[in-house]
């Protein structure tokens, strides 16, 4: 049995932070008057009608029952003389899909199903939550053409872009219900063969690790990475693990040099909570200090507290700028107006050590505090003697 197609939790994460960053400019993208077939698509397409051409109808209308579309379809063969392709044209109250190329003749009906499946899910998630991520999208999609955008809002428009075709991609196999005509629909338009081996490609898919090699900065998802989240999505998994899976063959989680606006919130909110509890730490507690720890927009705790009343915590995983970025906050609160440095870093760096830091710290404390050998040796010793007595 399928899964429900639903937004990807990326599709949920940019629209709610597009939306508190922007209210106004997110507000006026939403989709609120009633859509009508344009004249340039009048002008430059050829309509198909049900009675003329009935197999992309029956196609369509198959794809539109599984996907739950009730708005009048329409069918469309684009004029100018492209490669095989669909492509969804949005308004609110009718699904148009423009066909091109030799596309209906290179597909079997499953195949084409799928493909219309393909092109009606954008048109669902754009429709779902009141317009939500048709707003989020094209919000994006003006800051891309912007010189002024920020790189976190350009790589935001690239994974969501991603997100959407396999979101989109799901919608295919929810579609025609059959895993090898969805990805054999995907793989005959990309390659333009009517002989490709969608199992074969399927067994190809498995063979690469996207753990290790992420579509960090493309702007369309492989087809081979297509496929094989969609064979991940139709295993018996926990879905939870699998949209982890996909985010992070997208790109990297908290990355500083590839960081999108999700990143960004969520490094926010590791930053403030490691400065949260490093201010219980006694040796931290200079005024100066203090300052700092509000400036990171943070209610200093009302009173130290032991390092043992620290959580544990994993933030070795992390990429190395980032971890060196934390190393950094971490170091910034011990030397913030401390004239004896020896028990602020050793209380910092034994802080670190709690979440998994420690190493790092180390060396980030070394290097950029040029600290000698037998610095460096005391500040461990002493980072030792405060763990073993507040243990």
């Amino acid at each position: 049995m399928l899964r429900e197609l639903i937004p990807l939790p990326y599709h949920r994460s940019v629209a709610d932070i597009l939306e508190r960053e922007n209210p106004r400019a997110f507000a006026s993208l939403l989709p609120r008057a009633v859509g009508t077939t344009d004249d340039d698509l009048l002008r430059h397409t050829y309509r198909l009608e049900p009675g003329s051409h009935p197999r992309p109808h029956e196609a369509l209308l198959r794809a539109a029952s599984a996907l739950g579309v009730t708005v009048p379809v329409q069918v469309h063969a684009d004029e100018q003389p492209v490669g095989p392709n669909a492509e969804l044209v949005f308004v609110p109250e009718t699904a148009i899909i423009v066909v091109s190329g030799s596309l209906m003749d290179l597909l079997d009906d499953d195949e084409l199903t799928a493909v219309m499946g393909h092109e009606l899910a954008h048109h669902v998630l754009w429709s779902a939550a009141g317009g939500r991520h048709l707003a989020a999208t094209r919000l994006l999609e003006a800051a891309e053409h912007d010189g002024r955008t920020t790189s976190e809002y350009l790589e935001t428009a690239r994974r969501l872009r991603l997100s959407t075709e396999l979101y989109a991609d799901r919608g295919a196999l929810v579609a025609c219900g059959v895993l090898e005509a969805a990805v054999g629909g995907l793989l005959k338009v990309t390659t333009g063969m009517r002989d490709a081996d969608p199992e074969a490609y399927l067994r190809q898919a498995g063979e690469i690790s996207f753990a290790t090699s992420a579509s960090a900065r493309r702007t369309h998802p492989e087809t081979v990475l297509r496929a094989w989240a969609l064979q991940r999505w139709v295993t018996g998994e926990s879905l939870a693990d699998l949209e982890a899976e996909v985010a992070a063959a997208i790109g990297p989680r908290l990355d500083l040099s590839i960081l999108d606006l999700v990143g960004q919130d969520d490094l926010a909110s590791i930053t403030r909570e490691l400065v949260r509890q490093a201010a219980f730490l006694e040796q931290l507690r200079t005024p100066e200090g203090l300052a700092l720890v509000e400036r990171y927009d943070v209610t200093a705790p009302p009173g130290p507290s032991p390092l043992s009343e620290v959580g544990r915590e994993t933030l070795g995983d992390l990429p190395l700028e980032t971890r060196r970025y934390l190393c950094a906050v971490l170091t910034d609160l011990a030397t913030a107006g401390s004239d004896d440095l020896t028990g602020s870093l050793a209380s910092a760096l034994a802080f670190a050590q709690r979440k998994d830091l420690g190493d790092d710290l180390l060396g980030f404390v070394t290097e950029e505090l040029g600290l000698s050998e037998r610095q460096r040796t005391r500040l461990v010793a002493d980072a030792e003697a405060l763990r073993a007595v507040q243990a």
